[in-house]
């Protein structure tokens, strides 16, 4: 496995129709529907990144930016910019599309941490990540500190 790995090669990308099952009684996106599929296309890219399973730990922020009706396009990508000894921070961002016009609208924005697994189920290294854009380095510092801030208030096991 590689040391380094390019925030790039981690990135995933969802797209999903919004359908009537997916509607809440507003006639909007379930937030728990987005969050689903955020949560998705997040271990898409962690276990690109790590080329192992990996399991959800935590969702550090979640924002709902604006709502989407039924029949329009969420757009969800997904990318790493912040990887600890055998986790990774990937950032999701929605983007709602009307179909018909092509408007697109940002939905939603959430941080999800992940740890990758071996073949028995426990945390293993991942490759540390090779940040790319000035954005990457915003997003690598921020995650960094709310590593540290998490790993401060962490219940220890007896």
């Amino acid at each position: 496995m590689p040391t380094t790995k390019k925030a790039s090669e981690s990135q995933s990308h969802l797209t999903w129709i919004v359908q009537p099952e997916d509607l809440n009684m507003h006639g909007n996106l379930f937030g728990g529907r987005l969050l689903s599929l955020a949560d998705k296309v997040a271990a898409m890219a962690a276990m690109r990144h790590s080329r192992r399973n990996c399991v959800t730990v935590s969702i550090d922020r979640v924002e709902f930016k604006a709502p989407i009706k039924q029949g329009f396009l969420l757009d969800c990508t997904a990318r790493v910019h912040f990887t600890a000894r055998t986790s990774m921070e990937i950032k999701v961002t929605a983007m709602g599309e009307n179909p018909l016009t092509g408007d697109r609208k940002l939905v939603c924005e959430a941080l999800f941490s992940f740890v990758a697994l071996d073949g028995d189920d426990n945390p293993t290294e991942v490759p540390q990540i090779e940040l790319e854009s000035d954005e990457d380095r915003r997003l690598n510092a921020e995650g960094r500190a709310r590593y540290e801030a998490r790993k401060g208030t962490r219940i220890k096991k007896k």
